[in-house]
C-alpha cells in the first residue's frame, strides 16, 4: 500500500514538468497538506480549541491552493516564496501559540520547514529565506518562553502528548515520502539523461564516421589533383615565355591542395583517435633534424603573409624517441595556425632539453588567442579567434591542437599553450629523450 501511495504520488510530481525544484515543491505540497488535515482531525479529536483546528486545516487547504496556482501557472518557486511568506512565517508561530506552545508538536514543524526550504531553495533565496525562517522560528519560542500568557494551554495532558506524538510520526512519514520521492525524481533524472548521453554518443559515433568516410574519398582525387598541379608548373617552368599569371594559379592549386589534404589527414586522425587506433612507430631521431628538414620543405607554410622564421642560436639538438612521421605533423600544425594569424611577423622554433624531456617550442608574434578560448584549446574544437569562423581554414586550429595534444601525450609527453591578444602565442610541447638527459 505504502509503495502503491508513493507510486500515485510520483504520477503527480512527474506532472509538474522537467524542472528538477518544481518537482521538489510538488513532492513538498503533496506530504505537507496531508499533514495539515490530519493534524485539525486530530486537534479536533483531543478537544483543542475550535480555532487551532482552523488554523491547521487552513494550513493543509493552503498548501493545496499554492500547488494548484503552481501548476496552473508554472510559478512554482513564487508560489513557495508565498508558502514560506503566509505558512512559515505567520501561520506556522499562530499556530505554536494557539496549539500550547512547547507542550505541542508544533517545534517539531518548525524543524520541518526549515528543513525543507534547504532543500528546495537555492541562491540567493536559499542564503536569505533560510536563516530568516530560523530567525522567525526563534523569535517565536523566545516570545514564549517570556510571555507564556500568550499561550494556549493543551486541552489536557494527554492531548499535549498525543499532538507531541502525531507530530514526530507525521513529520517522519512525511519526510520519508517525500525522500522517496526525491530519490525517485532523481533516478528518473538519472536515467533519462543515461538516454540523452547514449544517444548523443549514438549521433557522434555516426557523425564521426561519416567524416571518415568522406576523408577516405576526398584524400585520393585530392592527391590526383595535387600531382597533376605540380606536373603543370614543372611543364610551365620549363616553357619559354610561359604566362606568370598561370604559373601563380598553379602555384595556389597546389597550396590549396596541400591545405586540403592536411584538412582531411586530420579528419581521419580525428577517428582514429576516438577509436583508440593512433598507433606510433617510435625511434632513435634527432629533433632539431626533423625541425630543419621540415622547415625546408614546408618553407611555403610559414613564409606565407610575409612572415619570416628564426632558430635561435644555441638551440639543443638532442636525440627523442618519437614516433618521426607524427613529431613533423606537431610541428606542421604548430607552424600553420602560427602563419595564419600572424602578418608580417616572426616565428621561432627552438629547442630546450628539459629533465629527461626535450622541449619544443613554437612562439609568435601574432594576434594572440582570447583567454576565454584559450582554455579550450586542445580539449575541442573551438568556433575560431576574434570574430568566429568565416571558413574551414579558421577551423583548424581546434582540430590541430587536439591532434597535437594527442600525439604529444601519446608519447609521454605534455602540451602547454601561452597567449596575449594583440602579442603573440607560444605552444609548448615535451617529447621524450632517448636516453638519459645530458649531465653537465
Amino acid at each position: 500500500m505504502f509503495e502503491s501511495v508513493v507510486r500515485r504520488l510520483r504520477g503527480s510530481v512527474a506532472a509538474s514538468g522537467s524542472e528538477f525544484r518544481d518537482q521538489l515543491i510538488t513532492a513538498a505540497a503533496m506530504v505537507t497538506a496531508p499533514v495539515g488535515w490530519a493534524s485539525a482531525v486530530i486537534n479536533a479529536v483531543l478537544g483543542s480549541p475550535a480555532w487551532t483546528v482552523v488554523l491547521n486545516a487552513v494550513a493543509g487547504f493552503a498548501v493545496l491552493g499554492f500547488w494548484l496556482y503552481a501548476r496552473a501557472t508554472g510559478r512554482y518557486r513564487f508560489a513557495y516564496l508565498l508558502a514560506i511568506t503566509s505558512l512559515f512565517g505567520v501561520l506556522f508561530p499562530a499556530m505554536f501559540f494557539a496549539s500550547g506552545g512547547f507542550a505541542s508538536g508544533v517545534p517539531v514543524f518548525f524543524m520541518f520547514a526549515i528543513a525543507f526550504s534547504a532543500i528546495i531553495l537555492d541562491g540567493v533565496a536559499l542564503r536569505v529565506l533560510v536563516p530568516l525562517e530560523a530567525l522567525v522560528f526563534t523569535a517565536t519560542m523566545l516570545v514564549a518562553y517570556y510571555f507564556p500568557q500568550l499561550v494556549t494551554p493543551p486541552a489536557s495532558v494527554f492531548s499535549g502528548v498525543m499532538d507531541i506524538v502525531y507530530s514526530v510520526l507525521a513529520t517522519g512519514l512525511a519526510m520519508v515520502v517525500a525522500l522517496r520521492l526525491f530519490i525517485g525524481i532523481y533516478e528518473r533524472n538519472k536515467t533519462q539523461l543515461t538516454e540523452r548521453n547514449d544517444e548523443l554518443a549514438r549521433v557522434d559515433s555516426v557523425k564521426t564516421d561519416f567524416l571518415a568516410m568522406v576523408a577516405h574519398e576526398l584524400k585520393n582525387p585530392l592527391t590526383v589533383i595535387g600531382a597533376h598541379a605540380a606536373e603543370s608548373a614543372r611543364r610551365l617552368a620549363a616553357t619559354p615565355d610561359a604566362d606568370q599569371s598561370e604559373a601563380s594559379n598553379l602555384a595556389v592549386i597546389e597550396a590549396e591542395t596541400d591545405r586540403l589534404g592536411r584538412l582531411v589527414s586530420q579528419l581521419l586522425d580525428l577517428g582514429r583517435i576516438k577509436d583508440g587506433k593512433l598507433e606510433l612507430s617510435l625511434a632513435e631521431h634527432n629533433l632539431d633534424t626533423i625541425i630543419q628538414q621540415s622547415l625546408q620543405v614546408y618553407r611555403p607554410l610559414w613564409s606565407q603573409y610575409g612572415n619570416t622564421i628564426r632558430v635561435p642560436r644555441g638551440s639543443a639538438a638532442p636525440l627523442v624517441m618519437v614516433d618521426r612521421e607524427r613529431v613533423v605533423q606537431v610541428l606542421i600544425n604548430l607552424l600553420s595556425n602560427a602563419a595564419r594569424y600572424t602578418r608580417d611577423g616572426l616565428i621561432t622554433v627552438g629547442v630546450t632539453v628539459v629533465g629527461d624531456f626535450a622541449e619544443l617550442q613554437v612562439s609568435d608574434t601574432g594576434a594572440g588567442i582570447e583567454p576565454g578560448l584559450l582554455e579550450h584549446l586542445g580539449e575541442r574544437p573551438v568556433r575560431g579567434l576574434g570574430e568566429g569562423v568565416h571558413s574551414a581554414r579558421d577551423a583548424g586550429l581546434g582540430v590541430g591542437l587536439m591532434i597535437t595534444k594527442h600525439i604529444v601525450t601519446s608519447h609521454g609527453g605534455e602540451l602547454h599553450l601561452q597567449s596575449q591578444v594583440g602579442v603573440g602565442t607560444t605552444v609548448r610541447c615535451t617529447f621524450p629523450l632517448a636516453g638519459p638527459a645530458p649531465t653537465d
